[in-house]
Order: C-alpha cells, then sequence, then structure tokens
C-alpha cells in the first residue's frame, strides 16, 4: 500500500513563510551634546567645529553607493534605475484613473482552483483503506489549521502491519501550536505506545492503547507549558525565550486517529471541537452517521460538570458556552488559561503573554488550570461488510453542516463516483436570489444547494458548506479575504477515509 511514511523519513510537512515589514536603517544622526558644543555665538571654534560635521557628513552621503541595484516601489513603479542616475521608484508612470483599479473577483475558474489548492488524494491499496482524500480552505492568514496524514511501525509489535494515521488541528490565538503538532504529536504517540505494558501481562487491550495515548497528549503539553518558569529563569537570550514560549501562548484543539490494519481497530483521540464521525450504509440503502468523538466545549453538558466539580468556589467559571472566555474546554497550550496567576503576570509585564478576557483580568480568575490537554479516546472497530468511510474535520465544517448532513453528502457523492464520474449534478434552479453574507448570514449547507461535480470528497464537503450549487454564493464567500472572511467562515480542513469491507462489494469508490 502507498502511504507516506511518518517517522521512517520524517512526516512531509509544509514550510509557511512569513514575511516581515522590513523597516529602513535609520540616517546616522549626530548630537552636539556629544560633540560637547558651545552654543554658535560665543566663538568661530564651535562653527568651525559643526561646519566640519556637515561637510564630512555630505561627503559621506553623497559619495557612498547602496549595496542595493534594486529598491522595491510600488506596483506600476520602476524599480530599476529611472534614467535619471539614481534607484529611486519613478512614480510617474502611475497614472491617474477615473475608476479605481480594484482587484479582481474570482471566477468560476479560480473558485475550483482554490478549493482545491491544498487538496490531496491517496490511494491505499485495498486493505483496509481504500483511499482517503483530503483538502484545506484558509480563511485566516496565516492558516492556523493543520493536518498530518501517514503510517508509522507498529508500535505493539515489531513483525505487524504498519499502522495508519490522520490527525487535524485547530489552532486559535495563531498559527504557531497546531504547526508544531504536525512535527511533535506523532513521536510522542508512537514513544507512549512503544513504551506501553499490557495489563494483564500478555495483550494490549483497548485500554492500555487509549491510556498511552492520553499519556502522550498530556505529557507533550506539559512539555510546552510547565516548562514556562524555567524558561525565563534559565540563562537563554531574550529571543530564545520568547521563541520558546510562543507555542504555549498560542492553543490548538487537536484529533488524531489511529488505526491498527490487522485488527481493523480505530482508535481516535480528540481534544476541542474537532471531530469524527463515521459513514455506513444501512441495509435500507440509507447512510448512517455514527460520531466517534464529544466536542470539548464550554456548552458540552459533561464537560460544564466537569469544570464545575474541579472548580466549585468559581461559579462565574463556564459563561456563554465558554471557560473564562475560551470556548474549547480540552486544549493544547492556552498557557494563560494554565499557568499560575502570578507566572502570568510575569509573563505579560515582560515576555509580551498574551492578555486574558475582562473577567478574568479583574480578579475573577484565580489559579487554575482551567484547560487540559488530555483528550477523549475512543475505539472502534471499522465495519467488515458493506461501505464505509470516516470524515474527520476542524469546526470550520462543522459551523456549516451536521456530522449527518457530511455523511449523507459523502454517501451521494460515493454513489455518483459509481455511476462513472458522469455529468456535475447542480441544483434544478440556478437561481437562488440575492447573495448576504455577514455575521447575521455566514456560510452553511443547504439541501436544495446541493451540487455533486469535485472528484475529491474533501473538496465537495468544502464547497457544498460555502453554497454548493449556488455558485453566486461561493464566489462570495471566496471573494472576502482575511480579516473580512472570519465574519463569515473558519479555516476548514477535512479529511476523508474510505474503508474497505473484507466481504461484499467495496461501493464503487475507486482507488
Amino acid at each position: 500500500m502507498f502511504f507516506p511514511q511518518l517517522l521512517r523519513q520524517g512526516p512531509r510537512l509544509t514550510t509557511i513563510t512569513r514575511l516581515s515589514h522590513l523597516t529602513p536603517r535609520p540616517l546616522v544622526r549626530f548630537s552636539s551634546t556629544g560633540a560637547q558644543a558651545k552654543p554658535f555665538s560665543t566663538g568661530t571654534v564651535a562653527v568651525s567645529f559643526a561646519a566640519g560635521l556637515v561637510s564630512a557628513t555630505t561627503v559621506y552621503w553623497f559619495t557612498s553607493r547602496s549595496s542595493q541595484t534594486r529598491t522595491p516601489g510600488p506596483a506600476g513603479a520602476s524599480s530599476a534605475l529611472n534614467g535619471k542616475g539614481n534607484n529611486i521608484p519613478d512614480l510617474n508612470k502611475l497614472g491617474l484613473s477615473d475608476q479605481i483599479a480594484y482587484s479582481p473577483i474570482p471566477t468560476s475558474e479560480d473558485v475550483t482552483r482554490q478549493l482545491n489548492e491544498h487538496a490531496f488524494s491517496v490511494p491505499g491499496g485495498g486493505k483496509p483503506v481504500r483511499r482517503y482524500d483530503g483538502a484545506q480552505l484558509a480563511s485566516n492568514s496565516p492558516c492556523e489549521d493543520a493536518f498530518i496524514h501517514g503510517s508509522f511501525s507498529n508500535p505493539l509489535d515489531k513483525n505487524g502491519e504498519d499502522w495508519l494515521t490522520w490527525g487535524v488541528f485547530d489552532g486559535h490565538c495563531g498559527w504557531q501550536l497546531s504547526n508544531l503538532l504536525t512535527k511533535q504529536l506523532i513521536p510522542y504517540v508512537r514513544n507512549a505506545l512503544g513504551n506501553a505494558k499490557p495489563r494483564d501481562g500478555n495483550q494490549f487491550s483497548d485500554e492500555d492503547i487509549q491510556e498511552a495515548i492520553k499519556s502522550a497528549f498530556t505529557t507533550l503539553d506539559d512539555t510546552l507549558v510547565k516548562t514556562a518558569a524555567a524558561t525565563i529563569e534559565g540563562n537563554l537570550s531574550f529571543a530564545e525565550k520568547v521563541r520558546r514560549l510562543e507555542a504555549a501562548y498560542a492553543g490548538s484543539c487537536a484529533f488524531l486517529a489511529l488505526l491498527d490494519p490487522q485488527s481493523r481497530k480505530l482508535t481516535v483521540a480528540s481534544t476541542g471541537d474537532c471531530r469524527a464521525v463515521l459513514g455506513q450504509k444501512t441495509a435500507d440503502g440509507k447512510w448512517a452517521a455514527t460520531e466517534l468523538t464529544t466536542d470539548c466545549t464550554g456548552a458540552t453538558p459533561s464537560e460544564v460538570a466537569r469544570i464545575q466539580a474541579q472548580f466549585p468556589d468559581e461559579p462565574e467559571i463556564v459563561k456563554g458556552g465558554r471557560v473564562w472566555g475560551m470556548q474549547p474546554s480540552r486544549t493544547f497550550g492556552d498557557g494563560m488559561w494554565k499557568w499560575p496567576a502570578a507566572l502570568k503576570e510575569t509573563l505579560r509585564d515582560s515576555y509580551n503573554g498574551l492578555s486574558l478576557p475582562s473577567a478574568v483580568r479583574y480578579g475573577a480568575y484565580k489559579e487554575g488550570p482551567y484547560l487540559t490537554a488530555e483528550p477523549l479516546v475512543t475505539t472502534t472497530k471499522i465495519p467488515e461488510s458493506g461501505p464505509s468511510f470516516l470524515i474527520l474535520a476542524t469546526d470550520g465544517l462543522w459551523d456549516a453542516m451536521t456530522s449527518e448532513q457530511a455523511v449523507d453528502l459523502v454517501g451521494r457523492w460515493v454513489e455518483w463516483q459509481a455511476q462513472g464520474q458522469g455529468k456535475p449534478v447542480k441544483p434544478k434552479s440556478a437561481d437562488f436570489g440575492e447573495v448576504v453574507l455577514g455575521r447575521k448570514q455566514q456560510c452553511r449547507f443547504e439541501e436544495q444547494k446541493l451540487t455533486l461535480q469535485d472528484n475529491n470528497a474533501a473538496v465537495h464537503l468544502v464547497r457544498n458548506g460555502l453554497g454548493g450549487g449556488d455558485e453566486k454564493m461561493v464566489q462570495g464567500a471566496l471573494t472576502f479575504r482575511y480579516p473580512n472572511s472570519r465574519d463569515i467562515r473558519d479555516d476548514i480542513t477535512v479529511q476523508v477515509v474510505f474503508f474497505a469491507p473484507t466481504v461484499g462489494k467495496g461501493g464503487g469508490v475507486k482507488k
């Protein structure tokens, strides 16, 4: 089977290069106090000295040559020597126009290109994964979502088949931590599983594997968060300290799925509001959706009860579906919700730590920690008969559709694929009225707008979540750029894994 190797050759990563604003080097200024000059009226010595400085400065600035041969300038301006013997951008070429030259709106081709920009499809070879698709659409700049997929050596049996894994990470307060998880989480999980011991001394149980994964999550988070005090008290440079702290300033929800091909057992671990849903075709031909995760937020009753029991003397801790202002209740990082009060104050005052919500700043916040990286972990056996698939996605998708709608959309896509990828299926009506998008009207899937036109199942979900066959709606959704796009859609990351049954036919999904 063809799968990216995560640890034998290292994970395949996408590096985001961030451009910094360049500040011109200031001109050197000479201080009269530094030369101990007297007022010019007191004699000719001060005048001569000052004149000498001016003369020397003039010679320097008019005889020195810049190391640059080209100077960045506005679009349309000359960036090379402008014919006047210097390399100052020539702005004469910026002509006056009756109409402002706005950026062009995306065409239908641009929309499809943007939806597929980060899409991928990996053939599986038949057992137990037939194929999996993925896609990502950014709203933030840079995107705060991240993902990982591939295989690694069986951690419990050196002679066993490689395990397969898929992960999505939904960052907040920055991209730094979600990006870090693509490099660090799998090694921590693999190490924890490799060091695990079966409770009965013989065979690993589901609980043994689940506990090892929980340990990996919390150990990695402790390494990021609980080392902050030692970091700032150490002998590192200020810049090195800040770089070590930045991931813990940020935060990230995380979902990780691990599949043992031999047993067909799928173990999923989740923090925050990323979600995984299993779709399976039932005997009556319909598609059934089974959620494999529980959203871990301040709006989830079980999470609210857990937190309130942990902090009974803080009645305002959960309010408006948030834990002291933070929506997810289980996260990596988010040190400002985990560090002791005195440490938070030091980090805010001396290391540019994040500010907290007003209720926290005005004294309601005590010691915490109020958030945890310990995931909820479950184990499910992949169905052996009939077609089935797994949808895993960040909350950007689940903001736009329910779990049942997502499974139905993929189910229809599977049947469309089985028919040979015929002509695109579009809504009966192409006129859905005026497009309205804003804080009161965000992107959502609507049944009457369903369309089938993408050969990647993940792209299919994203398109339908943005308006589907309402092309003007999708165009409008993608015309908004950061930061305006954040009012109508979040970063969206989706992976869809198609499983091969051991009996019966595979449901028409091509490898």
